[in-house]
């Protein structure tokens, strides 16, 4: 029962996140839109934390299975890969280093106002 609840409400989520990016024409996926909704509702305290604890815990237990379908279709498209590996390593190290430099800047201003 625990599950239930945590599912349908995801469900809901995804329902309501479907129906606006369809509504509206957004450029992005309704996942997006139905995570955005979720946590919003989580931080204002509309949806107890609770209610969806244990259906996200099992998922996150799940996730790599997720994962499967789309490194399967990746071997699939193996020479291209390949031939592209240069600028997706470059695109890679890139990205990480934006992130390593925005957390390290966003930490350092945290521990200089406490």
């Amino acid at each position: 029962m625990k599950y239930l609840i945590g599912f349908l409400l995801i469900a809901l989520y995804y329902a309501v996140g479907s129906i606006i990016t369809t509504l509206l024409h957004l450029p992005f996926p309704s996942s997006i839109v139905s995570m955005l909704l979720l946590f919003v509702s989580l931080t204002t305290g509309i949806v107890p934390g609770r209610w969806v604890k244990d259906a996200c815990t099992l998922l996150i237990m799940v996730m790599p299975l997720f994962f499967i379908p789309a490194s399967m279709g990746l071997m699939d498209h193996f020479t291209l890969l390949i031939s592209d590996s240069l600028p997706l390593l470059g695109a890679t190290i890139v990205s990480s280093l934006i992130v390593l430099v925005v957390m390290a800047k966003l930490l350092d201003k945290e521990k200089e106002e406490n």
